[in-house]
């Protein structure tokens, strides 16, 4: 996953501060607006982030959820490439959170965002930017951040498993239908997902209700607590 996770980590750290192609369809004045909201973005801090967006607050197309999902990193320090990439080198520093233990678990606990409003609002706008690694990256915030939130004190990717399983069930279950319908199925995975984590999120999907999805997560996470059959082995 390193290897396949830093070189997706410098795309969506670069994509992070620039606009995708915009839509010959779309209005001149809601072209101004995104255009305007990108320029702001570019030389935005984490105390401005979110005024460069607040005229886009109704528009809901694919162009504005990319600016909103990236006006969230950049509040959280995490707008650069330097910085989503010194997460990533401190996630493989070697540390592990134990035997059977993804490597999913190094990142997520490099990732946090320091509320779980601002995860929840960036995992509800990245999910629909259209961008792959936009999704992945809200979806690992958003565990980073329930688990910090759960306990302040978890610090280790083997706190951060150990937090993991105590997780409410169904909310990760619930996280694994969106993240994998909106970055890792079919025509949605353009390359851009990181291929483990998806793997994962699949994985989990062999169950059918949300908490047992979510279940079938923390193992394919954590590599305790193996759930039975049709949760795949590791």
């Amino acid at each position: 996953m390193k290897t396949t996770l830093k070189t997706s980590m410098i795309l969506s750290a670069t994509a992070l501060m620039t606009v995708m192609t915009l839509s010959s369809c779309t209005k001149e004045s809601e072209l101004d607006t995104i255009k305007d909201a990108q320029m702001c973005l570019n030389t935005a801090t984490q105390a401005t982030a979110q005024s460069c967006v607040s005229k886009l607050a109704a528009n809901t197309s694919e162009q504005a959820s990319q600016l909103k999902c990236a006006a969230y990193f950049i509040e959280e320090g995490f707008g650069s490439p330097s910085a989503l990439l010194n997460a990533i080198d401190s996630a493989d520093s070697g540390v592990s959170c134990g035997a059977g233990c993804s490597t999913s678990v190094n990142v997520i606990s490099e990732l946090s965002f320091s509320t779980i409003s601002n995860s929840d609002a960036a995992f509800e706008v990245c999910n629909t930017s259209g961008i792959a690694v936009y999704s992945q990256l809200s979806s690992l915030v958003q565990i980073s951040t329930l688990v910090k939130t759960a306990s302040a004190t978890a610090t280790t990717p083997e706190a951060f498993a150990t937090v993991i399983n105590a997780l409410p069930a169904a909310v990760l279950g619930d996280l694994v239908q969106t993240t994998y319908a909106s970055s890792c199925s079919g025509a949605n995975n353009n390359g851009e997902a990181l291929q483990e984590f998806c793997s994962e999120l699949g994985g989990a999907l062999a169950e059918t209700s949300a908490a047992d999805v979510g279940t079938c997560l923390k193992y394919k996470l954590t590599g305790t607590s193996y759930p039975g059959l049709p949760c795949p082995l590791n």
